[in-house]
């Protein structure tokens, strides 16, 4: 899997990214999440801890990333004509307390706001942002209080502020989309994972990332946990969003506070692809 990274990012594999001070609870214990996606193993430049089936991820380092840069309106909306994928869609946060389950749910800041007027995240034309505390899992309530992130839909007309979204489906292979590589700044938490989302599947496919720093993968290295009894392979043809989600634990809340600041689109002609 390595390997593929590497011919992915048309790079050697890069250098282990240095946390420094960086803030982690026990976020990383391996449960099961729910609907918006699901755990997995801490991606190391060295491999992976035992833990849930994910994909891997290629992970920092000094070269440049490979791909083509999709740009976003102040609002975080991304316009159709202004990427060659044709990728459509707004960024927007999402988490465990909508709907409501009755109990304790993830707590958005709410000194910021985004642009549709929901607390706890906010957007630029430069990066889109979130914060807030990840509740505490109570009693292995993991499908009730599985966490919040945000999400970027590739297929969604309308979205702009004031105007509802139409959520469709996006065919990664038309578009002839092999992989992503997304830069993520912030302090917390150390991992979360990108998941990509399909209609009708509770469980997404996701691989791991670290924050902060630059995750390149592959399509195909998107998986779903290991406690998934019956698998639903990621299918590229019917992919709704990208999402950036910091999951939960059982032993303490979980605070967080990152941005992505790039998503790079790599396509099957682009050099080094596999």
């Amino acid at each position: 899997m390595r390997e593929e990274i590497a011919r992915l990012a048309g790079i050697a594999t890069a250098s282990a990214i240095a946390l420094g001070s960086l803030a982690c609870d026990d976020a990383g214990t391996d449960v099961p999440g729910a609907g918006a996606g699901t755990g997995g193993s801490t991606v190391t430049m060295g491999g992976s801890s035992p833990g849930g089936a994910s994909g891997a991820a290629g992970v920092g380092g000094s070269a440049t990333p490979p791909g083509t840069a999709l740009s976003w309106t102040a609002e975080g909306f991304v316009a159709k004509d202004s990427n060659p994928f044709q990728i459509e869609g707004p960024f927007y946060a999402y988490s465990d307390c909508e709907p409501p389950s009755g109990l304790p749910c993830t707590a958005p800041d709410t000194t910021i706001t985004g642009a549709d007027g929901k607390p706890g995240w906010s957007v630029d034309g430069t990066r889109a942002c979130i914060k807030g505390t990840a509740v505490q899992v109570k009693e292995m309530m993991f499908a009730a209080q599985w966490g919040a992130g945000l999400a970027l839909d590739l297929a969604s007309p309308g979205g702009e502020p004031g105007a509802p979204a139409m959520k469709n489906a996006f065919d990664l292979t038309k578009a002839k989309i092999r992989g992503f590589s997304v830069d993520i700044a912030g302090n917390a938490p150390a991992r979360i994972r990108i998941n990509l989302t399909m209609n009708g599947v509770a469980d997404s496919s996701f691989v791991d990332a670290l924050v902060p720093g630059t995750t390149t993968f592959a399509v195909t290295d998107v998986k779903q946990g290991s406690w998934v009894a019956t698998k639903t392979p990621l299918d590229p043809t019917r992919v709704e969003a990208l999402q950036f989600q910091v999951f939960t634990g059982a032993g303490s809340s979980t605070p967080y506070d990152f941005c992505v600041t790039a998503i790079r689109v790599i396509t099957e002609d682009a050099a080094g692809a596999p």
